[in-house]
């Protein structure tokens, strides 16, 4: 659920064609190792993606996200594909200027239905071994470097009549190299995560609004996260996410929409069961040079068999 979202467009939320990245990024312990041959079923209330910005919006989202994971070997090396069928609703408010005429046009609108597609996959390249679950259990974790790429197809509901759509009209392709450092502090683990990446879009031909063609930039992101193990069951963290780029371009007009921001926030999990667990997430934005002003809260749901 995202509570007050001013300034601040998401992606296949309003007025213009959305890119993959979710609110609040991939999320703290994504980027770590599982036993290979294990299925994980995530389920979450959270907005997926804030790829491009128009000033003076206001927008509330709720977005249900379905993740199938599963964890595999491939060539003896770590590897994880994960798939997100993505439904919700989102109700929005805001003024936009036509790049074509220059005129200020005042929208509402709202949507619900079915967004967009998202396939992830990873593989490991260092420190990322294929272990089965006995040997997973007692092998000592060390630096981690995977490679990522993961792809958005457009799928989802969307008419370029209205203003806003869960849909984007847009392909989006994201590249990445996960990085992964576990320690100990205090004897208690830790886990240090680090995500540069970026994500390349195509041109949108139908556009809302009228216009012809919309095209955008990549966007450049660093995911990182920070947390520990405080007991078996219980860990928390803090995370730390910088986005720069992603502006539109309308029939030749500049948007003048490029993002330049930094969020942060706070996580904790909880394992109810060895098989079972929750995390809870919250985030804002800390520092911001394009408008930006975001509250964000997500909720994760694991299920492993």
């Amino acid at each position: 659920m995202m509570r007050k979202v001013a300034l601040l467009i998401f992606v296949a939320i309003f007025l213009i064609s959305p890119g993959v990245t979710r609110a609040q990024g991939d999320g703290p312990r994504s980027q770590l190792l599982l036993p290979v041959g294990v299925n994980l079923n995530l389920s979450g209330n959270y907005n997926f993606a804030e790829s491009i910005l128009v000033q003076d919006a206001d927008i509330t989202s709720d977005v249900f996200v379905l993740t199938y994971m599963r964890a595999f070997s491939l060539a003896g090396r770590y590897a994880q594909i994960w798939v997100n069928p993505i439904f919700g609703a989102v109700d929005g408010s805001g003024s936009v200027v036509n790049a074509s005429t220059g005129n200020t046009i005042v929208l509402e609108s709202d949507a619900r239905g079915l967004g967009d597609l998202l396939v992830n996959f990873k593989v490991g390249l260092i420190g990322t071994p294929a272990l089965k679950l006995p040997e997973f259990a007692t092998q000592q974790q060390k630096f981690q470097l995977s490679a990522f790429g993961s792809i958005s197809a457009p799928i989802g509901e969307y008419d370029s009549d209205r203003p806003l759509n869960l849909g984007t009209n847009v392909w989006v392709f994201r590249v990445g190299v996960p990085m992964v450092l576990p320690f100990k502090l205090f004897e208690k683990p830790v886990f240090f995560e680090f995500f540069p990446s970026v994500a390349f879009y195509t041109d949108n031909n139908d556009p809302t609004l009228g216009a012809d063609v919309r095209e955008q930039d990549p966007l450049y992101m660093i995911e990182s996260h920070l947390t520990c193990n405080f007991t078996p069951k219980l860990w928390g963290g803090l995370d730390l996410r910088y986005r720069y780029g992603a502006a539109t371009t309308t029939d030749g007009v500049s948007d003048d929409n490029t993002q330049d921001v930094l969020g942060g926030g706070v996580s904790i999990g909880y394992s109810f069961h060895p098989a079972i667990s929750m995390q809870t997430s919250y985030g804002r934005v800390l520092s911001e040079n394009d408008g930006s002003d975001l509250d964000m809260i997500r909720l994760k749901l694991a299920f492993m068999f």
